[in-house]
């Protein structure tokens, strides 16, 4: 369970109590996207998402975020 491994969690701790965001996601800069197309960000226009820096927001978003490889599965994860 990430939640234990990584998040710092107890074994004994109920899975429902613990708060973490999982995405299925091969990268920071792919979840800067999905956070893009989901409106996180704002409405942005078409024409202007060209100009958005992913790999500066990826950045900052592992700040809070990291990544790894579970059963040959990329994720990116959030402890809460």
């Amino acid at each position: 369970m990430i939640a234990v491994a990584e998040c710092g969690y107890d074994a004994s701790v109920d899975p429902d109590e613990v708060e973490i965001d999982i995405y299925e996601l091969d990268s920071l800069t792919e979840l800067a996207d999905l956070f893009i197309e989901e409106g996180l960000f704002g409405d942005i226009p078409d024409r202007l998402r060209f100009y958005l820096d992913l790999d500066a927001i990826a950045r900052d978003l592992s700040i809070n975020y990291a990544e790894a490889t579970i059963a040959g599965r990329r994720i990116i994860y959030r402890c809460g």
